[in-house]
C-alpha cells in the first residue's frame, strides 16, 4: 500500500530519548487500550494461511471485521470479477468469514485489466461521469450482496475528482440502503490543504454524511523516496487521527501495517515477515529495533547490493498500541491493520494478551 509519506518531515514518536531498543524486548506484561480492530486482505478470497488465522480463537477474540480488497473498477465502469464462479466465490468467502462472527466488506479498487491501479487523471475521468457512476454502482451492488458494506479504497485520485468524488459517495450511500456501511480509506492529512499527494480529492466534510467510517492509511511513512525507517510512526498516526477529529467526521480508524519495506540503491519492495526473517537468518546478519521498536537490519545481497529491511512484528505492534493509551487516542478511534497474511504469527496471541 503506498500513501507515499515523504513530505511528512515532524512525526511526534520519534523523540530524543525513545531510542533503539533490543531485539528481544519483552512484552508480557504490556497492556494496551483495547479498540475497535479490522484486517484488511489484499484480494476478494482469503488464502489457507489467512483462513486459519482468522479461524484461530486470538484472532476472532481482538478482530471485528474483515475487509477484502475487492472489486475493481475499470475505467469504462466494468466491475470485476466479472465471471460467474468467481463472483460467486467472493460471494462464499462472505459467507464464511460472517460464520466466524466477523463482518465482513468490500473495498472496492480501480484497476485496468492487468490488475494495475489505475492513475489519478483517469480515476477522475471515470467518476465524472455520472453514466460511469452508475455503473459502478450497479456492478458493485452484484458482487456486494451478501457483504456487510463497502469502502472506498481508491489509490490514486486526482484533485480534479474532488466534487466528484463526494458525489459518488452520496450516490452509493443512497444505494447501499440504510442497512450496509459505507467507508472510505482516506490520506491521513496533518493540515488542509492536504500535506499528501492526492489528499485534495478528499473532501471529508462534504463526505461525512455519506460515509459511516473513515479509514486514515496511515502507512508507508517511510517509503517512497523518503530514507529507510518504519513503515509507520505512531505519534504522526495520532496527528492524523486528531486532525480528522477537528473536521467532526464519523467513526475513525487509523492503519497498521502487517508488512514491511526493503531499501536499497533508492527502490523499495514490500516484504513480508517472514521474508524479512528468512533473510537476516541467511545473511546472518543482526536484527536491531529502531525508535518506534521495528526490526530492521542491513545486508548484502550476492550482487554486492547493500539493503536495509524495516519490518513489523508482535512486539513492534503491541509496543506501538501501547504507545494509544486513551489519554493520547480517544478509545473510539479503531486501528485497521493493512495486508493479511504478511504478519508475524505470533502477533493475534500478543494483541489477545495484551488487551484483556
Amino acid at each position: 500500500m503506498r500513501v507515499c509519506h515523504a513530505a511528512i518531515a515532524a512525526a511526534s514518536f520519534l523523540l530524543a530519548g525513545c531510542g533503539p531498543s533490543r531485539e528481544d524486548a519483552p512484552i508480557d506484561d504490556v497492556r494496551v487500550a483495547k479498540r475497535r480492530l479490522s484486517v484488511i486482505v489484499e484480494g476478494c478470497v482469503v488464502d489457507p494461511w489467512q483462513s486459519a488465522t482468522l479461524r484461530s480463537p486470538a484472532s476472532r477474540a481482538v478482530l471485528a471485521e474483515v475487509i477484502l480488497l475487492c472489486p475493481a473498477f475499470r475505467a469504462d465502469g466494468l466491475v470485476t470479477p466479472i465471471d460467474p464462479a468467481a463472483r460467486s466465490e467472493v460471494h462464499g468467502t462472505v459467507a464464511a468469514l460472517r460464520s466466524l462472527g466477523y463482518r465482513v466488506t468490500l473495498g472496492l479498487r480501480a484497476n485496468d485489466e492487468r490488475g494495475v491501479s489505475l492513475g489519478g487523471a483517469e480515476v477522475a475521468r471515470s467518476l465524472a461521469s455520472a453514466a460511469t457512476r452508475t455503473k459502478i454502482i450497479d456492478g458493485l451492488l452484484a458482487v456486494g450482496a451478501s457483504a456487510d458494506g463497502v469502502e472506498l479504497s481508491l489509490l490514486f485520485v486526482a484533485a480534479s475528482a474532488r466534487k466528484d468524488l463526494a458525489v459518488f459517495a452520496s450516490e452509493l450511500r443512497s444505494a447501499l440502503g440504510s442497512t450496509k456501511q459505507l467507508g472510505v480509506f482516506a490520506p491521513p492529512s496533518v493540515s488542509e490543504p492536504s500535506d499528501l499527494p492526492d489528499g485534495d480529492a478528499y473532501d471529508l466534510r462534504a463526505m461525512r454524511d455519506s460515509v459511516s467510517r473513515v479509514r486514515l492509511m496511515t502507512l508507508d511513512f517511510s517509503c517512497c523516496g523518503a530514507p529507510p525507517g518504519p513503515t509507520i510512526d505512531p505519534g504522526w498516526a495520532v496527528d492524523a487521527a486528531r486532525f480528522a477529529r477537528s473536521m467532526v467526521l464519523p467513526e475513525i480508524d487509523v492503519a497498521y501495517p502487517l508488512y514491511g519495506w526493503d531499501f536499497s540503491s533508492g527502490a523499495e519492495r514490500p516484504v513480508t515477515f517472514f521474508e524479512a526473517r528468512g533473510i537476516a537468518a541467511w545473511r546472518g546478519v543482526p536484527i536491531e529495533r529502531g525508535p518506534t521498536h521495528a526490526p530492521h537490519f542491513r545486508w548484502t545481497d550476492t550482487h554486492g547490493a547493500a539493503h536495509d529491511t524495516w519490518f513489523d512484528d508482535a512486539t513492534s505492534t503491541v509496543r506501538a498500541l501501547e504507545a494509544w493509551p486513551r489519554s493520547v487516542l480517544p478509545d473510539d478511534v479503531g486501528v485497521v491493520l493493512y495486508g493479511l497474511g504478511a504478519e508475524d504469527p505470533a502477533l493475534f496471541p500478543a494483541l489477545q494478551r495484551a488487551m484483556r
